[in-house]
This record gives C-alpha cells, structure tokens and sequence, in this order.
C-alpha cells in the first residue's frame, strides 16, 4: 500500500504513528508485543496524530541500531521485526515492521510471563486476561480451542442422533457409533474411557450442556429502530449441528413479510434476502471466540435492518478491509470442518462476499461489518424509504404509538378523513403498514 493511502487510515490493530520515539520506551514496547502477539503490524515514527508528517531527526542507522538494542533486551521471545524507511514530502519515515509471532505468548521481561502479556484490540494495548492467555499458548501448540478435550464429561453426553444426521448429510452409508465420534475427532479415547472434545460438546449434544450455555443464539424482535419497544425473542441453545435450521425457523417467524399483487397473483417475500441472513448465522457460529464464556450469539430484527453480533473480534491475520475478498483465517478448526462437510458452508472464506452479492441482487444497501469492543457485528440493512413528505408524516405518526384508526390520524395531521384514507392506502400497497378490524374498529399498525 502508498504510504498516502496508508496516513489516511485511523491507528488500528495493526498500524500505529508516532511523532517520535518517546523517552519512557513502555508504551511502545507493548505495542510491539501486542502486534507479535496478533495479526503482526507497522509502526511509522516521524508521523503526528492527525497524520501530518514530521520525519525523523536522528539518522535511521543509528535508530535502528538503538531500537534494536531496547527489544532485544526488554521482549522475551525475540519477536521477529524489520526496520525501514521511506521519504514523503522530502521527510524520512522510519518504520519498524512486526511479524506474527510464532513463538506466542511474546511478554515484557520485567513484567513476567504472566503480567507482561499485551494484545491489541482495535487502536490500544491491553494486558491479556487469562483466557487471551490460554489462547495464545494455543496457537503456540498449533490447535484450536474446539480441539481441546473437556475430561469433565463423558462421552455418553453426545447425542448419537445427531451423528446419525451428520452422517446422513454427508450421504454416507456408515453406522453412527462412538468410534465414528472419535474418527471426526469429536472425541477421544483414554485407556478405558472416552471424554469429548469442545468442538464435539458444542456439535453433537442436543443441548448444549449448562458450562458450555453461553453458545447459544438468541433471536429479537423490535418494533421500530431501537431496543426500546421488543416484540419477541427466543433463545436456542441445540447443539451447533442442528442449531443454523432451528434459527432460521425463527428468523421466518419473527420477519414480516411484504405482500405484492400482480396478475391477480398474491406474492409475499421478505424484504431481506434469506441467503444473506443464512451466510451471516453461520459466520457467528463458525468465527466466534469460545473462550469469551459472558455473552450469547444475537440476532436482532429491526425495522431498519439486521444485526449479528457475536462475542469475540476477527480471527488474528484477518482484519474488516480483507473481508468479502477470499482471505480465511479459521478460530475453530472442528467447528469450521464438520459444518463444512455437513454442507453448511460452501467454500471457505465467501460467506461474506455472498451476504454481499444477495443485498446486492435486491438492491438493499451494502452491508456493514465492524469490529466494535470485543465482538464482531454483520449488519444488513433493508430498501431504504423513499417516501412523499406527506406519507413520511403519516408513518411517522403510525410508527410512534399504539394502532390508530384513519379518523385519529385526519385529526392528528388536519386534513379531511378522504385524504387520509388514500394516503393510508399507499403506505398499505408498499408493504409498511396493515390494516385490522372491520367497520369503526379499522386500526392501522406498522
């Protein structure tokens, strides 16, 4: 990337600008472990806060061999870096680059290997709690979360029905027993016992065990463009195998449909493309972060839009700008794999290029996709209105209170019942209101 497209970007997980190397080495320290520890980064000294280029004063040799010196000393493992320079607006940018690490967790010496531990999450350095801990070790060791044996659980947990559906959607001729539970590593077996794995607990148990309830999905319903006024909402907690098809069930419950007639025809369709919200449920299963044991998957059905928010950031090596251009990074490895063979997941990393291209196909809006605190959220949106000044005032109107008849409303936006009548009308045929009751009981509700 043109370092002008570069100082055009905020500080994120993986860049950060410094005016000039700071006396107190502390805080840039961390940030070289916290990018170790991640997707790797870039740091660009001689660059202000508001992006405006000082270049540096010192010569970039003498720089180089200084900052050497300090990490080499003060970061345990050696984190792999690199050291460059380039020239803008006749100004020297020293740039110090950091490679994932491969020896993770990467520490601060004079802190220790439990307290010297930094990640970083969107523009700052944090010290990672025990779980980021346990999850970096891990990646040390090259395996999932999901992979993990639970011994607190034996195998008889797992449910052999749903095998018998995996199998059977793999169109497999083979006998669902608990040697096929350990062939797809679901399980494993010690001696003369048998414990499953994460993965297989949050798969294969028809529901999902107490320890394990924070992966569950919950589906809400709200009135209007806020969470003030919550129409519905359920919570599945099935295994993750079974859970997609028990979602959707809802989502198909919970969205209202817009009604067409042509040819004398009555045609109803969501104004959301079903594909999209599919592909957006299965990415909130598949990539969320297992270890974050305080909140569930949601799904939230606005009047507006959809949101899928699900607990954890971008897998490390992915950032948003890769997203919908092929680049998969894989959190849950059993997860990802027997979801995928189940026929779930088409090809890895098109989930969101797809979400994409069914907005597209109906002319919605290009979803949204961010990274916000600690979780991740897929939000799409429906036709945006283009409605008259008067019709906007009558929905408006409608969408504020209770159910309104057509005489409260004239009243409301003084003009004659008539006229209130026909607007009605309009806003019926586009789909944004319904009409209930009959004779002087006629109410009309969003």
């Amino acid at each position: 990337m043109k370092i002008q497209e570069i100082l055009k970007q905020p500080e994120n997980k993986s860049l950060e600008f410094k005016k000039e190397i700071p006396k107190n080495r502390l805080n840039l320290l961390k940030t070289v472990i916290g990018f170790a520890n991640g997707s790797g980064g870039h740091i660009y000294v001689g660059v202000n806060d508001d992006r405006t280029v000082t270049g540096i004063k010192e010569e970039p040799f003498d720089l180089e061999e200084k900052l050497s010196s300090i990490i080499y000393d003060s970061i345990s493992p050696i984190p792999n870096l690199f050291f460059q320079t380039t020239t803008f607006e006749n100004k020297v940018i020293f740039i110090i680059r950091i490679l994932p690490g491969a020896n993770k967790p990467y520490y601060l010496k004079k802190l220790g290997p439990e307290d010297g531990i930094f990640v970083r999450v969107g523009s700052t350095n944090r010290k990672a709690d025990s779980q980021i801990m346990a999850e970096l070790k891990r990646q040390a060791r090259n395996i999932s979360l999901d992979q993990e044996i639970d011994s607190s659980f034996d195998c008889d947990i797992l449910d052999m029905r749903l095998l018998e559906k995996f199998i059977e959607l793999r169109g497999l001729k083979t006998r669902a027993t608990l040697d096929y539970f350990i062939k797809i590593k679901a399980a494993q077996r010690y001696d003369h016992t048998c414990h499953p794995t994460i993965g297989g607990l949050l798969l294969f148990c028809s529901t999902l065990p107490d320890k394990y309830s924070y992966a569950k999905f919950r589906v809400s319903r709200f009135k209007a463009e806020s969470r003030a006024d919550l129409i519905n909402s359920t919570t599945i907690d099935d295994g993750l195998l079974a859970a997609p098809e028990k979602i959707m069930d809802f989502v198909h419950l919970y969205m209202e449909k817009k009604v067409n007639l042509s040819a004398l025809r009555r045609k109803e369709e969501y104004d959301i493309p079903l594909p999209a919200i599919r592909e957006g449920i299965l990415n909130a299963i598949c990539h969320r972060d297992y270890s974050i044991t305080g909140s569930d998957n949601k799904l939230d059905i606005f009047s507006d839009r959809i949101e899928i928010t699900s607990p954890g950031t971008l897998p490390i090596g992915i950032t948003v700008r890769d997203l919908g251009e092929g680049i998969s990074e894989i959190r849950n490895r059993l997860i990802v794999k027997i979801l995928r063979e189940a026929g779930y997941i088409e090809q890895l990393g098109t989930g969101i290029l797809r979400i994409k291209e069914a907005c597209k196909k109906m002319a919605l809006p290009e979803p949204k996709f961010e990274e916000t605190s600690n979780f991740f959220k897929a939000t799409i949106f429906r036709a945006q209105l283009i409605l008259s000044p008067d019709l906007e005032t009558i929905y408006a109107l409608i969408k504020k209170g209770s159910p309104l008849g057509s005489k409260e409303i004239a009243k409301k936006m003084n003009v004659h019942q008539n006229t209130a009548l026909k607007r009605l009308k309009q806003l019926e045929e586009k789909g944004l209101i319904y009409k209930h009751g009959s004779g002087s009981r006629v109410r009309y509700s969003v």
